[in-house]
């Protein structure tokens, strides 16, 4: 009893002194409120460096630098009234009439350099090669043009198809190859620094005397000579600029631009005979195409009739745009400061 009284005693004098009898007064918290103790951690190793960078010091700042866009200086900048470049004069036969007179013939020779006809039939092979001092044709329904060059010296770059072999006399004298759909674009020097431009297709029906259906000619005006003319043709309602070149070092172009011949530093790459760049016309338009000049490739083209020492490598570009402040449009070559030739 005496011990019952003392508890009791206890706990209402804790209770007047504030002690723990208060906690019951306010309440108690959620369960697991204590913090758990913190994960054991590995200490944590440097990220790996690309393989290509182990053994490289200055592997980073080496790719900066790579990565960084190169500014280049137009040193020279031409500029023409499209109103004052030529115009392509197209000729179109009737559809069910005879062909377009006036064209020049095709040559056809057998393995022994012999024209057509052969009296006794073709010896070896049949092959063929447009006119002109080069440019590139297709036959039937091939997928990419061939080459050609006229002087002997590149015709191991391009010197016409062959047709057919045979080690045996064909029964029709080779006739029989000489047929089907052919088209060829051909490039010669005209007066001045001029370029007579010339496209046509037609049907090969067993001779050399082509059925042309249709012929586009025109003769380029030089811009730069040996090295940039230009002139207008169009397709359908829509007017373009057609700088004409010789093989140049593909680079950018606008989407616009369409971009024919060049060459392109990529494994599997053949030579081709020119370049062309076709921008349209018209208010608010634009298009550009960047390109490098080898001027070690300029003999296989038309060396201008002043010569003059040429970089090895000229880097340069072609444009079109008529702006809203502009009342027609123009036509521009500008170049940059000139570089080494990335093959040597």
């Amino acid at each position: 009893m005496r011990n019952v009284a003392s508890f009791v005693l206890g706990a209402a004098l804790l209770s007047t002194q504030g002690g723990p009898a208060r906690a019951a007064d306010e309440p108690a918290p959620p369960p697991g409120w204590e913090a758990p103790p913190p994960l054991p951690t590995k200490p944590a190793k440097a990220p790996k460096a690309p393989s290509c960078c182990q053994h490289d010091a200055i592997c980073c700042s080496r790719q900066t630098s790579i990565d960084q866009a190169l500014i280049r200086r137009v040193v020279r900048m031409i500029e023409v009234r499209i109103a004052d470049l030529p115009k392509e004069e197209v000729q179109e036969a009737p559809k069910d009439g005879p062909g377009l007179t006036g064209v020049r013939p095709l040559r056809i020779v057998d393995g022994n350099g012999r024209a057509f006809p052969w009296l006794d039939g073709p010896v070896g092979e049949v092959r063929l090669m447009p006119p002109g001092h080069c440019g590139e044709f297709r036959i039937r329904k091939e997928e990419w043009p061939s080459p050609f060059y006229a002087e002997p010296e590149f015709q191991g770059m391009g010197s016409g198809r062959v047709l057919g072999r045979f080690e045996d006399k064909p029964a029709d004298k080779g006739r029989s190859l000489i047929t089907g759909a052919l088209s060829y674009l051909s490039f010669d020097r005209a007066d001045g620094d001029g370029i007579a431009v010339e496209r046509v297709e037609g049907m090969l029906e067993g001779t050399p005397d082509l059925r042309v259906t249709r012929r586009a000619r025109v003769l380029a005006a030089p811009i730069l000579p040996g090295r940039v003319n230009a002139y207008q043709d169009k397709r359908g309602d829509e007017t373009r600029v057609v700088f004409v070149l010789p093989e140049v070092l593909l680079g950018f172009e606008a989407k616009e631009t369409k971009v024919a011949g060049g060459f392109l530093p990529v494994r599997g790459e053949t030579t081709e005979t020119f370049t062309t760049y076709a921008i349209p016309v018209g208010t608010g338009r634009s298009g550009v195409g960047t390109f490098v000049i080898m001027s070690r490739w300029l003999r296989r083209w038309f060396p201008p009739k002043n010569q003059e020492k040429l970089p090895p490598a000229q880097p340069g570009g072609v444009a079109v745009s008529q702006t809203s402040v502009e009342a027609e449009p123009r036509a521009r070559v500008f170049l940059y400061e000139p570089e080494p030739d990335i093959f040597q």
